[in-house]
């Protein structure tokens, strides 16, 4: 059976890892005296241990360059090759093989000397004839030639000789850096002679060793493969597929490199900068991944491509989830309108590749909603269920739609269908070894089984994920949100010293990757637990910390960007010392909640001001009040739709709506605002807008006025007062009532 380097790194023996130098050199040693005799292949089998310890650090790149297997003899061959490469490496001038060495450095440089004696003594190659130096017979040693060339007795020869093995050891004790796995690799490239010459063969060699090397789980030299092969879309798919392996690899790096090199048109860039990006987010490099997006959205934008700025503005919106709500939501809107406009209006004649990060865009939008407790959500999910139905999605597409049902169900209460979707989309992504997603939807299924009260379940799942992430580069993101999920856990069974523990590693990973959804979460969720031990120990110094990390977390996330939680953490304090009471507040809002937060409470908060027994002005004051927000809520409604026709041109499409929206407005002006309008057009000569405004009021809070009520109110003389009141009667704006000083002036009936 075949075995990569990855599967044999998990074997190896600790031992062996930790070797010390003396025995590292007895083993080098040993193992260039079989080279010299022609018995490696015997001495690797009678060293089981080496020989893993030399596949999972040194043979795998050179097997799987050559396309060999660690069987039948390659592996000897492989290390044969290792200890001459090795051996080449101590060469003072860091040359190659087939790089020259001078006279000097023969006879007269002593640095050269421990590299030459290992290089002739263990059969690597030949010592040179200098006869005007030393005359040696045919059949001479290699160490009793070098003696004679260098003038040195046999004990100084072998202080040259242990000096090289010792420095040959601690090269392999060290294990290879990136540019020295290239190299190897390289190395065996040119010694195999399974590699055809004409360039179409030998792409096609390349392409099937790649293939093999990704069922070995050798993404590394499934890249190295492509890239030699100059299939760079080939190399992206790999690179775009096995981020979480290939961000640990050092070798990576250089490989991209490599690829850049071989780019030819804008579209291969944009990949590549996108998979680089990936790369990044894998590492927790805010910086460099943003700059990757940023030159991808240029690209996309010179190519007036609307596919490319699409997908470019779904991953920007992907990057900017954790650290600006608003902004991420922005960059969604704008990829499914791309998106729409590069074929998805077409529906069924659209092409997969754009129906597809269709469907992303639309799931990623519906998990913003859901993030905000918007039900609305739920909108956005059916109609790309309703894309999935009519046309075939990928696995990854399908596994991140059953991913965001789960999390709507959560918030909508439902655990048990939150359970079915979570598990259907870790199925999904465990049958395609997508090891980040895997992650991810265990640490949802942590949260859900916490809140189902399953902590034996909640606790396994957020291990599994912190156990492969001390092993793995995981996404900064996904490892604290599993912190905060395991504390959680551990809140509910009321055990908050380990969940303390969680929820401040939460917030030190968040705060290093500058997640700032993660760091509002976190300080919430430590204000709570210290507001609880505050309750229960009435230490101050308790009641101090969760004030500070309450108010971090109202400081950490815009409050126009989650209005829920920024209510839940003003009030928390409150509701933690007072009754016990369900404190979540990731749970779905109403939709008009969701939609205008602010106004709504504002409505809320009015409706009960109402229910109250007050005085009639306190009513009042509430109705207008409602009334206002009600207006507020119809202004932005109108004024997104004014955007979205200025953005698109299509203002003569909506003419009659907007004129019936205005009608509409007319038709709905509340009684004072059409006699305020009346009285305007009708008093023009005599009164100001304002005191217009100010004798209706009057009219329809007391009814009636009298002339000393109204020179008040206009700041007349008594005589103009009465002039004023009787032209108005006159125009059939005021009913006159009553004689002399009881006369009274009331709006017609």
């Amino acid at each position: 059976m075949e075995t990569s380097a990855h599967t044999f790194s998990a074997a190896l023996p600790p031992r062996l890892r930790r070797a010390s130098p003396a025995v590292s050199e007895a083993l080098v040693g040993a193992a260039l005296a079989a080279h010299k005799a022609g018995t490696l292949d015997d001495w690797l089998r009678r060293h089981p241990r080496v020989t893993r310890w030399l596949l999972a650090h040194w043979l795998g790149p050179l097997l799987a360059a050559a396309g060999e297997a660690p069987r039948e003899g390659g592996t000897a061959a492989a290390a044969a090759l290792l200890l001459r490469w090795a051996v080449l490496q101590l060469r003072p001038d860091r040359g190659a093989e087939g790089d020259p060495i001078g006279r000097s450095e023969w006879l007269d440089r002593t640095s050269w000397r421990p590299m030459l004696a290992l290089w002739c003594q263990f059969g690597f190659g030949t010592v040179p004839a200098f006869r005007d130096r030393y005359h040696g017979h045919a059949d001479e040693p290699a160490a009793s030639h070098l003696c004679g060339l260098w003038s040195v007795g046999a004990s100084t020869y072998y202080r040259y000789l242990d000096k090289g093995k010792r420095s040959l050891a601690g090269l392999l004790r060290e294990g290879p850096a990136p540019a020295d796995r290239l190299g190897l690799r390289e190395l065996a490239l040119a010694r195999t002679a399974a590699a055809p010459a004409a360039p179409a063969e030998r792409h096609a060699w390349h392409g099937r060793l790649a293939q093999e090397a990704l069922g070995r789980h050798d993404a590394s030299s499934a890249l190295w493969h492509w890239l030699r092969s100059g299939d760079v879309a080939g190399f992206i798919r790999v690179l775009q597929r096995h981020s979480v392996e290939l961000a640990n690899d050092g070798e990576t790096e250089l490989l991209v490199a490599g690829a850049a090199d071989l780019v030819q048109t804008p579209r291969e860039r944009f990949d590549l900068l996108l998979a680089q990006a990936a790369l990044y987010r894998m590492r927790g490099a805010s910086e460099p991944e943003q700059q990757a997006y940023e030159q991808a959205l240029r690209l996309a934008a010179d190519a007036d491509d609307a596919l490319m700025l699409g997908i470019v503005y779904g991953a920007l919106g992907k990057f900017h989830e954790p650290r600006d709500l608003d902004r991420a939501f922005a960059c969604y809107q704008d990829s499914a309108d791309c998106l729409w406009r590069s074929g998805i209006a077409d529906d069924r004649a659209a092409a997969a590749p754009i129906v597809e990060e269709y469907v992303a865009t639309l799931v990623k939008l519906a998990w913003l909603y859901v993030l905000r407790n918007d039900p609305r959500g739920k909108a956005v999910l059916e109609r790309a269920a309703q894309l999935r139905d009519r046309h075939p999605l990928s696995v990854p597409a399908l596994a991140m739609l059953e991913q965001t049902w789960g999390e709507y169900w959560r918030r909508a209460g439902d655990g048990a269908r939150a359970l079915e979707h979570k598990h259907r989309a870790l199925n999904l992504y465990e049958r395609i070894a997508d090891h980040q997603a895997i992650l991810k939807t265990c640490g949802n299924l942590a949260l859900i089984y916490g809140e189902a009260r399953d902590f034996e379940r909640a606790i396994a799942y957020s291990q599994r994920v912190l156990s492969l992430a001390a092993t793995l580069t995981v996404e900064p993101e996904i490892v604290a949100s599993t912190h905060l999920n395991l504390g959680v856990a551990y809140f509910w069974q009321g055990d908050y010293e380990p969940a303390l523990r969680e929820y401040q590693a939460a917030l030190d990973i968040a705060l290093r990757a500058q997640l700032r959804l993660v760091v509002r979460r976190a300080h919430y969720n430590l204000a709570e637990v210290h507001y609880i031990r505050f309750k229960a120990s009435r230490d101050p110094q308790d009641e101090a910390r969760g004030d500070a990390h309450a108010a971090a977390a109202l400081a950490a996330w815009p409050e126009e960007s989650d209005p829920a939680h920024v209510q839940a953490t003003k009030s928390l304090k409150r509701e933690v010392l007072g009754p016990g009471n369900d404190r979540a507040y990731d749970r779905l809002l109403p939709q008009e909640f969701a939609a205008h937060h602010a106004q709504m409470a504002e409505i809320q908060r009015q409706r009960e001001l109402l229910a109250v027994p007050v005085g009639p002005e306190q009513h009042v004051r509430a109705y207008l009040a409602i009334a206002n927000a009600y207006l507020a809520i119809s202004v932005r409604e109108r004024e997104a739709a004014l955007a979205l026709i200025e953005k698109h041109g299509l203002g003569s499409r909506f003419a009659d709506e907007l004129d019936g929206l205005r009608r509409t407005f007319d038709r709905q002006l509340t009684r004072e605002q059409r006699l305020a309008a009346a009285w305007r057009a009708a008093t023009a000569d005599l009164l100001s807008a304002q005191r217009c405004t100010a004798l209706v009021e009057h009219l329809l809070a007391d009814g009636a006025l009298n002339k000393s009520r109204y020179a008040e109110l206009c700041g007349l003389s008594p005589a103009t007062a009465s002039k004023h009141l009787g032209l108005l009667a006159e125009r059939g704006l005021l009913a006159q009532s009553g004689k002399g000083p009881s006369t009274r002036y009331t709006l017609p009936a």
